[in-house]
């Protein structure tokens, strides 16, 4: 039984470990995105390479009972059943990608290898003797998830705080671009996001600044370590050694909320990481699912693979913690705009100063949570990929912006949580993004090999505030800097002494002369950024044709020729004849509609309309809540037959109990007929 286990632990090996193991160890910010513990990761290790084995042998064993003959064509079926998975990871990894090639290599895996282990002695005494790569797959794994599963408390820090009584607030948000934020002129848009406007008045606003990368995974620790972005490795702090966090770890108060790197020490930000328990079931058997997701979509022929949940995007570089993103926010949307709330509450609350570190995923996707704090149904026509259809990505965009207002109440908030406390003289707030994000048909949200000049303003730029102790006034700053400044920024206001060395520079009494601000893509491209404000006014003024920032928050929903309509009370006493029905997937949300913060509120809707004759260029579905014009159907210009469309209500429209919806047609000439209620 135990020669019989070798084989199965080779063959499973090659089939099942390898292929998991290889992409996980090469992707280790998927562990960080989970706080996966050092003891959960190392069960994680030890099932994928030994369980399908022991299972294996397990049934091998127990069919001994049923006879001889009955336990060898057992066996011999489990081979197969192994053989078959390896010829298919084999075709993926030789990019035969065709149902057909893949079934045809996967079966005559199964069909040769148990032939040749039955007839020939010295092929089961070699498939015993390649049971010694399962401790080759292990141990790579090992080595290549050392910052997890070996953790430390980092190096002991010299620095000396000159000003104790300086507080720091650091908030980094997650992919936000600058020209979201702004008006034609370039000021920041104050009847959209008083908010923002509010701390530009207060703060140094340093317009000119951009992202170090373009990838969570690299940009945060590019912040918060002052270093230069590594292309191998994880955001862990074994990578990343001298930090915000081990700089003034025992030298003051310090706390983070990092939901996806793992640069803080457990000794330091113990009470507010994620990782409480060393082995907690649920997260465990989360991941374990999660994992089953990643191995039938990297084996599987396509025939089966369109079946187990996608994973697109999900794996390299910061894809690897998609996942992570979609988890919090299908758990509770409002869990990122609260960690800036709880952030700001721990440092408000501590008797002394602190230095606070808060990462949120906002406004990251999935962009669910419209500008009231309410919260959309998540759908799969929003893609964390541009689609093609200048509809589809204006779509995609509208909720984007819905949730930007959402990450601007959050700073109205803390505002007013230091105000009321009395904190707000004498704390460092430092506002900040990881990168932006990209709104073009056809091209890459956040990837980029610098060759697309829109795309690099629209990652790179990003929105920068610094309220320094003390100040009241404005200041518009146009210094060429980068995030990697910000650091030694907080450490000159500070007034900290330190032999550490960082990558950039202080800020604080001026703008480091000659600066040569070279950024990172997570693929390995570098790029030189010495272009200023002025590119980012390009991309205001590109954006402002696809989503008006004219308006306050409602007038998202106002696109299109029918965007003035938008608001209006709208009726019409002819029966349009060229839609034969429509139907709304969220229709039962339309009752019993709530006001509360966290609610859920159908300001998204996806559907189809059946169309008995063709409409003309120009022509578009408005969708009516009580009688009032709430959003646009793009999608009905020149179209035919059966059309899907995705429409952003103006959310404000959506007014507790039970609400009416109909839809009209506006054709180019401005004549507008009605369809009436959805089917």
């Amino acid at each position: 039984m135990r020669r019989h286990f070798l084989t199965y632990l080779a063959l499973s090996t090659m089939a099942i470990a390898q292929p998991i193991l290889d992409l996980y160890g090469k992707n280790p910010t998927v562990f960080s995105a989970a706080k996966m513990s050092s003891l959960e990761v190392a069960l994680f290790v030890l099932i994928i390479v030994l369980v399908p084995a022991l299972l294996a042998t397990g049934l091998d064993r127990l069919t001994r009972f049923l006879g001889p003959k009955v336990n060898e064509a057992t066996r011999l079926w489990i081979i197969a059943g192994f053989s078959f998975l390896l010829g298919i990871a084999v075709a993926r990894w030789i990019s035969v990608d065709g149902n057909i090639g893949a079934f045809t290599l996967g079966f005559l895996f199964a069909a040769v290898v148990p032939i040749a282990y039955d007839r020939k002695k010295a092929i089961r005494e070699w498939s015993r003797w390649l049971s010694v790569l399962a401790i080759a797959v292990t141990a790579s794994a090992i080595l290549q998830l050392q910052p997890i599963l070996f953790q430390s408390d980092g190096p002991t820090s010299d620095a000396v705080i000159g000003n104790k009584d300086v507080s720091v607030l650091h908030i980094v948000f997650d992919e936000f671009p600058l020209y979201s934020l702004l008006s034609d002129d370039g000021t920041i848009n104050a009847e959209r996001y008083p908010g923002f406007a509010a701390l530009a008045r207060e703060s140094t606003w340093y317009r000119n600044n951009v992202a170090e990368s373009n990838f969570t995974h690299q940009a945060v620790p590019a912040i918060l370590a002052s270093a230069i972005p590594q292309q191998e490795g994880g955001p862990f702090l074994t990578q990343y050694p001298k930090n915000i966090f081990t700089l003034f770890a025992g030298k003051t108060s310090v706390g983070g909320i990092e939901p996806v790197t793992s640069l803080c020490p457990k000794s330091v930000c113990a009470g507010t990481d994620e990782v409480n328990a060393l082995f907690e079931f649920s997260r465990f058997k989360s991941f374990m699912r999660d994992a089953s997701y990643v191995y039938g979509q990297r084996v599987l022929p396509p025939v089966f693979r369109k079946y187990v949940p996608s994973i697109e995007g999900t794996w390299g570089g910061f894809g690897a913690v998609a996942n992570k993103f979609k988890e919090q926010f299908d758990v509770g949307a409002l869990s990122q705009v609260d960690a800036i709330a709880n952030g700001t509450r721990a440092l408000v609350e501590d008797s002394q100063s602190r230095v606070q570190v808060v990462h949120a995923l906002a406004p990251h996707a999935p962009w669910r949570i419209t500008p009231d704090d309410r919260v959309a149904p998540l759908s799969p026509s929003i893609s964390t990929s541009n689609p093609e259809s200048e509809d589809g990505v204006r779509d995609t965009y509208q909720t984007f912006l819905y949730q930007v207002a959402a990450a601007d109440n959050a700073i109205a908030d803390v505002m007013s949580q230091l105000k009321k406390s009395g904190k707000w003289d004498k704390t460092m707030l430092v506002v900040t993004a990881d990168h932006g994000i990209s709104f073009v048909p056809t091209l890459p949200q956040r990837h980029t090999d610098f060759t697309e000049k829109e795309t690099i303003s629209d990652i790179y730029r990003i929105p920068t505030f610094i309220k320094y102790p003390q100040q009241s006034q404005a200041v518009v700053s146009d210094c060429a800097m980068s995030n990697l400044d910000l650091l030694p920024t907080i450490i000159e206001t500070t007034e900290t002494k330190t032999s550490w060395v960082f990558g950039g520079k202080s800020v604080a009494q001026s703008c480091p002369a000659n600066r040569v601000r070279e950024v990172v893509s997570a693929t390995g491209e570098t790029n030189v950024i010495s272009g200023g404000f002025e590119e980012v006014l390009e991309r205001v003024a590109y954006y402002a044709d696809v989503v008006s920032n004219e308006g306050p928050n409602r007038r998202v929903a106002a696109i299109g020729s029918s965007a003035s309509l938008i608001g209006s009370r709208i009726a019409s006493s002819d029966q349009n004849t060229s839609v034969s029905s429509w139907t709304v997937n969220q229709k039962k949300s339309f009752t019993n509609v709530s006001d509360q913060r966290g609610a859920k509120v159908p300001s998204l809707v996806t559907g189809n309309v059946r169309l008995s004759a063709p409409l003309e260029v120009g022509t578009e579905g408005i969708i009516a809540i009580n009688g009032v014009a709430a959003g646009v159907i793009g999608e009905l210009s020149g179209a035919r037959d059966v059309v899907p469309y995705t429409a952003i209500l103006d959310y404000t429209l959506l007014t507790p109990g039970d609400l009416s919806v109909e839809l009209f047609v506006r054709t180019p000439d401005g004549a507008v007929t009605k369809v009436g209620s959805p089917r």
